[in-house]
């Protein structure tokens, strides 16, 4: 399943309050489709569907379309601080090539 880093699990719990959502998920939804696979955001939603998988770390409720599921194993998602502020990032899982999805210069390079 996916992980979330405990910082990034702070900073959704500061957003989710922030926003008087704290019963809200997070949810990773596909985005596109890039030259290195799938690009996943992340929102959050205050409903659930049947074809949700929920998945609860360091007191955050997440939740993935079982479609996605496949492409998002072992993806660890975390907040990274600089110069210029912070954000969220989605890590993906290496590929077979020993790339992850960030890694390869644009379409039809090569790690």
């Amino acid at each position: 399943m996916v992980q979330i880093t405990e910082l990034a699990a702070q900073k959704v719990k500061e957003v989710l309050k922030a926003q008087n959502k704290e019963n809200a998920f997070l949810r990773l939804y596909l985005v596109g489709m890039g030259c290195g696979g799938p690009n996943f955001g992340m929102t959050l939603d205050e409903s659930k569907t049947e074809d949700d998988i929920l998945d609860e770390e360091y007191g955050v409720s997440m939740i993935i379309d079982k479609k996605l599921l496949m492409h998002l194993e072992g993806a660890v998602i975390d907040y990274i601080e600089s110069d210029n502020g912070g954000g969220f990032e989605i890590r993906m899982a290496k590929m077979d090539n020993g790339c992850d999805s960030s890694c390869c210069g644009g379409c039809g390079g090569s790690c």
